[in-house]
C-alpha cells in the first residue's frame, strides 16, 4: 500500500504526460480499495462491517474505468479519451454503486449477507444478484481490453516499450486472477478476497515500469502521436486503404486536393469516392499520374501495408503536387530545344561567316574573324555538351548491363589516339574485368579523356589511363592523369558546392556532366593537383604542379535507381 502511495503521488506530479492522470487516480483507487480491506478484516460489529463491504464495492467499480483510459492514453489512443466517452464507460460503474448502497431495498447486489470470523479476521460470505455478475463481466471486459492493447504493443513496439508493456500486463492480471479465485471460492481462507493481496505484486511490477523502464519518460503514445501528427502535417496528401481498397483514413491535405471532406469518403470504395474526378488509381506499387481539373498536376504512388506477420492489410497512396516540376520539365525542354536547334544553327552560320571572312581580309582583321569563328565554335560545342547531357539524363533509369571494361577503355584511347596524334597516352590496363553498368559510363569517361587532352597546353602533351580493383570493398577506380595546366580551383569549387552563382562558375559543361554522370553511376570522383615529376622537362621557373588527376570510383555493380526517383535534369535555364 506504500508503495502504491508513493507511485499515486509520483505519477500525480507528472501528469501532463499521456496517461498519468488516469493511472493517479488508479492507484488512489487501489491505495483506497486496499485500505479499506484492511481495516475490514479488523471490525468485529456486524453493523459495521456491512457498511465497510458497502464501500468497498463503491471503491472498486471505478477502477475498470481508470485501468482502460489509461492504457488507451499510454498506447496512442487517447484522441479516442473524450468526456463523452469516459462518462459512457462509467454509466455502468456509477449505476451499480447506487444500487450497492440501496441493495438493502432490493437485493440486487446481494441476496444475502453472513459474518464469519476466522482466524482474527472478519470475512462477509455473501450470495451475488443479478447486478453484480453483470458488473463483474463488465469489468473483466474492460481490464481485458486494457490487456489485448498492452499485448499488441509487446508485439509490435520493437522492444522498445516491450518491458513497461510486460510489467504492466502482469501487475493487471494478477489482480484479475486474484479476483477470478475469491469469486470461484477458491481462496486458501473461505471468503477471503484475494484481490487486495494481489494489488501488491501490481505495486511492484508498475514500480518496475516507473523506475526501470523510464514509464513516464518513454511513453508510446509520443511515438503514435508523433506517426499521426506527421501524417496529418506532411506536405502530401495520405489516403489509407484497406486490403479491399476502402478508405480508411485521409489527411487534410488529399482533402484539399481531392476537395473532399473526410467524413464523406471514409467507408467508401477509393476508385467510387473519386470517380468524379477521374482519378486513376495505381494498382499494387505501381505510380500514376493525375491531372487535376484547372493547372494542376499530382503524382498518386501507392505503397502496401503489412502486418508483424508480413501479411498485406492495405496499401497507402501518397498524392504529391508535381505541378511545378512539370511545368520546370517542360521549361526546360524548350529551352533544350532552342540550345540544340536554333542556337546551334546560328553558330554554325557565324561560324561560316567568320571563315570566309579569314580568307578575304588583312592579317589584322582576319585574326579578329578568325577569333568570331573560334568563338563560334566554343559556343557551338557547349550546345553539343548540353545535348550529351540531355541524352544521358534520359538514360539514367536504365537497368544496368554487363560492361567489359578495359576493352571499353581502349575503344576510347584509340579514338583520342586518332583525333590528337600529338598526344602520348599510356594505360594500365587490366586484360578483362566485367562490371555492370549504364551507357552512363561510357560519356564519363569520354569526356574525362577530352578534357585533359583539350587543355593540355603542354609542348610535349601526355595523359596515363590505369584501371584498379578493390574486390574487398567492391569498388573500381579509375584514374586519368595529365600534365597539363591543371582544372582550375574556381572550377572545382563549383563542383564542391554544387551551385553556381554570378561571380563563381566553371567555364563550360563538360565537367559538370562528368560530375552528373558518376553521382549517377553511384560513385564518387576525386580532383587532385600532379606533383612535380622527374622524367617532364623543365619549363621556365614555373616549379608548381604539372597538370591534374582525375580519380572515378563506382561500384562493382551499379544499384538499380528506382523507376521514377522525381529529379528533374540539373540543366538549369538560368
Amino acid at each position: 500500500m506504500v508503495v502504491a502511495v508513493g507511485l499515486a503521488a509520483l505519477t500525480w506530479r507528472r501528469r501532463p504526460e499521456p496517461g498519468t492522470r488516469a493511472l493517479s487516480l488508479l492507484l488512489v483507487s487501489v491505495v483506497l480499495w486496499t485500505s479499506c480491506y484492511a481495516v475490514a478484516l479488523t471490525v468485529q460489529d456486524r453493523t459495521l462491517r456491512i457498511a465497510l463491504q458497502r464501500l468497498l464495492t463503491l471503491l472498486s467499480v471505478g477502477t475498470p474505468v481508470a485501468w482502460i483510459v489509461f492504457v488507451l492514453q499510454y498506447t496512442g489512443h487517447g484522441d479516442e479519451v473524450t468526456r463523452r466517452t469516459v462518462a459512457a464507460l462509467s454509466v455502468l460503474p456509477v449505476a451499480t454503486a447506487a444500487l450497492a448502497v440501496t441493495n438493502p431495498f432490493h437485493h440486487l447486489v446481494w441476496t444475502s449477507s453472513d459474518i464469519v470470523t476466522t482466524g482474527g479476521l472478519t470475512i462477509v460470505f455473501q450470495t451475488y444478484g443479478p447486478a453484480f455478475w453483470i458488473h463483474l463481466l463488465y469489468a473483466y471486459t474492460l481490464v481485458l481490453a486494457g490487456v489485448v492493447l498492452l499485448l499488441r504493443l509487446v508485439f509490435t513496439a520493437e522492444h522498445l516499450f516491450a518491458d513497461q508493456a510486460l510489467a504492466m500486463l502482469i501487475g493487471a492480471l494478477v489482480p484479475l486472477a486474484a479476483n477470478l479465485l475469491s469469486i470461484a471460492g477458491l481462496a486458501p481462507v473461505p471468503g477471503l478476497d484475494l484481490t487486495p493481496f494481489a494489488f501488491t505484486i501490481s505495486g511492484v511490477t508498475f514500480g518496475y515500469a516507473l523506475f526501470q523502464s523510464d514509464l513516464l519518460e518513454r511513453v508510446p503514445a509520443t511515438r503514435r502521436i508523433g506517426r499521426n501528427a506527421v501524417v496529418r502535417n506532411m506536405r502530401d496528401g495520405v489516403v489509407v486503404l484497406d486490403d479491399s481498397d476502402v478508405i480508411i483514413d485521409i489527411n487534410p491535405i488529399a482533402e484539399t486536393q481531392f476537395d473532399c471532406e473526410a467524413a464523406d469518403v471514409i467507408g467508401q470504395s477509393v476508385r467510387d469516392a473519386f470517380r468524379e474526378l477521374a482519378v486513376e488509381v495505381p494498382d499494387g506499387e505501381d505510380t500514376v499520374v493525375w491531372s487535376a481539373p484547372g493547372p494542376m498536376e499530382y503524382e498518386i504512388k501507392a505503397s502496401t501495408v503489412a502486418d508483424q506477420h508480413d501479411r498485406t492489410v492495405g496499401r497507402v497512396l501518397v498524392v504529391r503536387d508535381i505541378t511545378d516540376r512539370t511545368n520546370r520539365r517542360q521549361q526546360l525542354q524548350v529551352l533544350n530545344r532552342v540550345l540544340r536547334h536554333n542556337f546551334r544553327n546560328d553558330m554554325n552560320v557565324i561560324d561560316v561567316c567568320a571563315t570566309q571572312l579569314t580568307d578575304r581580309l588583312d592579317q589584322e582583321n582576319a585574326e579578329l574573324a578568325d577569333r568570331i569563328r573560334m568563338v563560334a565554335r566554343d559556343l557551338a560545342d557547349t550546345g553539343t555538351k548540353a545535348r550529351e547531357i540531355e541524352r544521358i539524363m534520359s538514360r539514367r533509369h536504365n537497368d544496368p548491363q554487363p560492361i567489359d571494361l578495359p576493352p571499353l577503355v581502349k575503344r576510347q584511347v584509340d579514338t583520342i589516339r586518332h583525333e590528337y596524334p600529338e598526344v602520348d597516352v599510356e594505360t594500365d590496363l587490366p586484360d578483362s574485368l566485367e562490371i555492370r553498368s549504364t551507357g552512363v559510363l561510357e560519356s564519363v569517361l569520354q569526356n574525362v579523356l577530352e578534357n585533359a587532352v583539350v587543355h593540355n597546353d603542354n609542348a610535349d602533351p601526355r595523359i596515363e589511363v590505369a584501371i584498379e580493383e578493390f574486390p574487398t570493398a567492391r569498388e573500381i577506380e579509375i584514374s586519368v592523369a595529365d600534365n597539363g595546366p591543371g582544372i582550375p580551383d574556381q572550377e572545382r569549387e563549383v563542383l564542391v558546392k554544387g551551385t553556381e552563382t554570378p561571380l563563381e562558375h566553371g567555364s563550360g559543361l563538360g565537367l559538370w556532366l562528368v560530375n552528373w554522370g558518376v553521382s549517377m553511376l553511384g560513385g564518387e570522383i576525386e580532383f587532385t593537383d600532379r606533383g612535380d615529376d622527374e622524367d617532364e622537362p623543365s619549363q621556365g621557373e614555373d616549379t608548381g604542379p604539372r597538370g591534374s588527376v582525375v580519380t572515378i570510383t563506382i561500384p562493382h555493380r551499379q544499384p538499380v535507381v528506382p523507376a521514377d526517383s522525381g529529379t528533374e535534369s540539373p540543366i538549369d535555364a538560368s
